[in-house]
């Protein structure tokens, strides 16, 4: 069971240091899963499933664990297909935050799953072309996952 940190706490580390975070590209019949965020940063954007790393976890364990969590597919894991940073004014609570990302390439264990959404996200589609006006981090993480625009 992962152990959150005190939001006071939280809020004080992201207004200071960067976050270790993996996005994760599932890729599966020639289309990769894009999900639509509830939450700051990237509010309404289209977006890869992600989120930090916790400490003592390695990344690839996080990106599996990220799958689960937030599209309820188990997933293989494959390669690092782009890894950049983002900083975006409008963090969680109002507060900057500056995150170091890697993109995994993902693909479902089982044929028959069903993306089921967690509390964060308010949509799911899948994608054979790069979409026009996604973050030029998404675009690259669905480029080194074998789209093209």
């Amino acid at each position: 069971m992962k152990k959150l940190i005190p939001w006071k706490l939280y809020k004080q580390i992201i207004g200071n240091v960067p976050i270790a975070c993996v996005d994760v590209a599932i890729v599966a019949k020639g289309s990769v899963l894009l999900v639509r965020r509830k939450d700051h940063p990237a509010k309404g954007q289209w977006w890869l499933p992600g989120g930090r790393v916790l400490k003592g976890e390695m990344m690839k364990i996080a990106a599996a664990r990220k799958a689960r969590d937030e599209v309820g597919i188990e997933c293989h894991v494959g390669p690092i297909v782009h890894t950049a940073e983002t900083i975006f004014p409008d963090g969680p609570g109002g507060v900057s935050i500056h995150s170091i990302n890697s993109c995994f390439f993902m693909y479902p264990v089982r044929p028959d799953f069903e993306p089921d959404l967690d509390d964060h996200h308010s949509d799911v589609k899948w994608v054979r072309k790069i979409p026009k006006g996604v973050h030029p981090y998404v675009e690259r993480c669905l480029m080194g996952a074998g789209l093209s625009k």
